[in-house]
């Protein structure tokens, strides 16, 4: 039961808060004041008690705003999504792949959100925004309405994890394809061998290669589907 009207109270202050802030003590202010201390020191830094001394104020007074931190996280993460891009007029495919561009960008451009536990479907306004975004040209594809949002969140979950994955490598500063030649030997890994041979297991950090080759691919294979 708990659970429930903790549930309802998010979705309340979700929808009902304005997108502008009068005052830093108000629940616009105290959630800008949380994203931007989230984008410089990430998520593990934003407690209700530092973002109200970044505000000038005690924590109790927070509180008479929003109920407790797990509600300023759902409250930052939608604000912070912004809204989708709007519509190019062209066809679905590259409707679908500017969704992806602009979802690349805000993780990127606020890579905490990837340490936002994913606790349901969307409820906020941004969230539930870029999920139309991306179910509109989905539909336009011929998809069969029952395979509409599996596929959404398929690709979605790729965007998000790859970003993350991105922001997370760190170049270790060593030759990663002398390391497996230490250990890969091609009568027990014959493929990775093989692939190593034509230089295709160098390692840069950057997953966005992976993500653009595996949407395109999910893509065709959509438009086979659907024709």
């Amino acid at each position: 039961m708990s659970g429930d009207k903790s549930a309802a109270a998010t979705f309340r202050l979700l929808w009902e808060t304005k997108e502008s802030a009068r005052s830093s003590l108000s629940v616009g202010g105290i959630v800008e004041a949380a994203i931007a201390l989230a984008d410089a020191e990430g998520l593990g830094a934003v407690s209700m008690q530092r973002v109200a001394g970044e505000l000038g104020y005690t924590a109790m007074a927070l509180y008479r705003h929003v109920p407790g931190k797990d509600q300023l996280v759902a409250l930052m993460a939608d604000r912070a999504q912004g809204r989708p891009p709007a519509e190019s007029g062209q066809e679905w495919r590259v409707e679908i792949l500017n969704w992806a561009d602009a979802a690349w960008d805000f993780y990127l451009a606020h890579p905490w959100m990837l340490r936002v536990a994913t606790t349901g479907a969307p409820t906020g306004p941004n969230e539930l925004a870029w999920f139309e975004a991306l179910l509109r040209p989905l539909a336009r594809s011929g998809l069969a309405a029952g395979n509409l949002v599996a596929t959404a969140m398929f690709i979605s979950s790729a965007v998000r994890d790859l970003a993350r994955i991105t922001t997370e490598i760190v170049p270790s500063g060593t030759d990663y394809g002398n390391l497996l030649a230490q250990v890969v030997r091609p009568d027990q890994f014959p493929t990775l061998a093989s692939l190593m041979a034509t230089g295709a297991l160098e390692d840069d950090g950057d997953a966005r290669p992976a993500l653009d080759f595996g949407l395109n691919l999910i893509l065709d294979g959509l438009r086979t589907h659907t024709s």
